[in-house]
């Protein structure tokens, strides 16, 4: 199935990795990256939460692979294969020179080696090398791009642990001379890459020459050369460079350096597992060790520092499992960034931690009695989106859906793009609403009576919301509304109105029957089209027909029958 899948979206994306996904849920997330820079995502165990978010760095890892402007050389059209610079591709595939010399031996004596990598591609495509020899005679380069699928097969690959110490030792039959003709160069055998990030062999999927898209493959290859001695010389043109041992032995530490510093998943983003035992910050942004006078970072820290050298990139921080712990203990310094913009103290240290714009956290949220509840002040500062659980038969009967996003796919798959929006003010926002036109007149004056309506029924309960979920709100409307093209009369805007509903409002809400029975019939009659008939939520049959915020009014009635069931209900029951 994943051959006939086109992965330029995301959720195309997400099919191709096994992961299906309600398309509305994946845009509610999307979108919601561009207006608030902490999500939480709530759900069972197993329903996809905290893969979402790390496929979703991973695709904007693979899918912003750069174009290379390839000149041909005649290995290209004659041989069918190629050599892509490293300086072309050294900030998308993790491949650096190595950074210092170790010790190799040829034919048992001692020198300084070096290991650089070079990346090579081969096609089978008869057209595509008549393309490359009619370049090459009218003396054109190309454009090469490498597809997401074939980044992706290279990335998927696992490789063996590093060792402390190491020892390679190849017969070399073939050398290649630089122009000097001076130093041997040759290509390690695969020993060599049992100690490194880069597995052997070829990786294999789509490249694209001109925009159009061929059958190919590329593959990391080790090459090995060392520092003049002119010993070694005058002995290895005797031998023209071939047919002897070498042998190369290095510590293991030093011998990591030929990868890269940071690797793929600590570049983009990290998963932190949340322990019971947290109960300070420290376990995300570190401490001054007392013993070793240092800072001691952890995974988080790094990330957070990644993303401030980076600011043209966006990064995720996924907290796993949030509520395995008192969030407000070890997160509140967190919370009050996000809103006041205002520095980290770090533990320990006189120096404080500035939150990048271009840094996501996110928060999974596990439904079981060993967590703890989120308080108003949590939730209030972040968009809650519920993941459903998947019917087996769906799930295992999944034959490919033919549909993808509706609205500008680009836009919505950049979540650094329009970010300036979470900065508007309640007079930007008018602005920009009040010229858009719906049935019911201006969306700025129906966004008002909705809110209104809302915040009425909420009244007296204890979770009324103000001016920042208000705020939250617009500023997700106009996200919303640049997707679906920016219309002048936009009338799709209940949808999205609808997920803040369950994003925003929704979340905070928890009780006994007495406490909140009420506002939750209250809050369910105002999810549908005939408010005034005052349904009883737990045994009306909700429609998309009769709702006028039809997910809403489902979260609502399932809330209302565990009220009923238990005595007790919250949004994360």
């Amino acid at each position: 199935m994943s051959d006939e899948i086109q992965v330029d979206s995301f959720y195309r994306y997400l099919i191709s990795e096994g992961y299906y996904f309600d398309k509305e849920l994946i845009e509610n997330y999307l979108l919601s990256l561009k207006v608030k820079p902490f999500e939480i995502l709530t759900g069972n165990s197993g329903t996809g939460k905290t893969k979402l978010s790390q496929l979703f760095a991973k695709f904007l890892f693979v899918s912003n692979f750069p174009d290379v402007e390839m000149s041909l050389t005649k290995s290209v059209w004659d041989e069918n294969w190629g050599t892509i610079k490293r300086s072309s591709i050294k900030d998308y595939l993790p491949i650096n020179e190595f950074g210092g010399n170790f010790d190799i031996f040829i034919d048992g004596m001692p020198t300084k080696g070096k290991i650089y990598l070079q990346v090579q591609f081969q096609y089978d495509d008869e057209n595509l090398k008549k393309y490359f020899i009619k370049l090459s005679k009218d003396q054109k380069s190309c454009v090469f791009k490498l597809s997401t699928e074939l980044i992706n097969n290279f990335l998927n690959t696992e490789v063996t642990t590093f060792e402390d110490v190491i020892t390679i030792s190849q017969t070399a039959n073939s050398c290649s001379y630089d122009n000097n003709g001076k130093k041997p160069e040759w290509t390690l055998n695969n020993d060599y890459y049992e100690y490194t990030l880069f597995p052997k062999g070829w990786f294999t999927g789509k490249i694209i020459v001109d925009g159009n898209e061929y059958e190919g493959r590329i593959r990391i290859l080790g090459k090995l050369t060392y520092d003049k001695n002119k010993e070694i010389q005058s002995y290895l043109r005797k031998h023209d460079g071939k047919n002897v041992k070498i042998e190369i032995k290095a510590d293991g530490d030093l011998f990591k350096n030929i990868v890269p510093k940071k690797i793929f998943n600590d570049l983009i983003y990290a998963i932190i597992p949340v322990g019971a035992n947290w109960t300070d910050n420290t376990n995300i942004v570190g401490y001054h060790n007392v013993i070793t006078k240092k800072y001691q970072p952890t995974p988080a820290f790094e990330l957070i520092k990644n993303a401030q050298d980076d600011p043209i990139n966006p990064y995720f921080l996924i907290l796993d499992e949030m509520n395995l712990s008192h969030v407000e203990r070890y997160f509140a310094d967190f919370l009050s960034a996000i809103e006041s913009g205002e520095e980290i103290p770090l533990y320990g240290n006189e120096e404080t931690l500035k939150l990048p714009e271009n840094l996501f956290i996110i928060g999974t949220v596990n439904v079981d009695e060993t967590t703890y509840m989120f308080s108003p002040k949590v939730l209030d500062r972040a968009n809650t989106i519920e993941f459903d659980t998947l019917l087996a038969k769906d799930y295992m009967l999944y034959d490919g859906d033919e549909d993808d996003f509706k609205g500008d796919i680009a836009y919505l798959q950049s979540p650094l793009l329009d970010s300036n929006v979470s900065k508007l003010n309640v007079k930007d926002l008018e602005e920009k609403l009040s010229e858009i036109k719906c049935n019911e007149g201006s969306l700025w004056d129906e966004l008002a009576k909705e809110l209104t309506k809302f915040q009425k029924d909420l009244k007296g309960s204890g979770f009324d919301f103000g001016f920042r979920v208000i705020n939250e709100i617009l500023r997700f409307m106009i996200v919303a509304w640049r997707y679906e093209g920016s219309p002048d009369e936009w009338n799709n805007w209940e949808r999205y109105f609808d997920a803040q509903i369950k994003q925003k409002i929704l979340p905070k809400l928890h009780g006994s029957e007495k406490a909140i029975g009420k506002v939750l019939s209250n809050l369910f009659n105002s999810c549908l089209k005939d408010r005034d008939n005052n349904k009883n939520p737990k045994n009306f049959n909700v429609t998309r027909e009769n709702s006028r915020y039809y997910t809403s009014a489902v979260k609502l009635q399932n809330m209302a029958k565990v009220l009923s069931d238990q005595r007790y209900v919250s949004f994360i029951n």
